[in-house]
């Protein structure tokens, strides 16, 4: 394998594991907002016929 292929193919893996933190990251912390959200005071829709 050549070296310019190599470091690129580091490069590409570097971004995926980036994007998969963050993705996971953000995740957890919409996770740990929604349980800390009153859901008493949530809107209920008058329209929602659940299709």
């Amino acid at each position: 394998m050549t070296d310019e292929l190599q470091i690129a193919l580091w490069i590409v893996l570097a971004v995926i594991v980036y994007v998969v933190t963050n993705v996971w990251r953000y995740a957890r912390k919409s996770k740990e907002q929604w349980q800390a959200v009153d859901k008493s005071k949530l809107k209920v829709w008058d329209d929602d016929d659940g299709s």
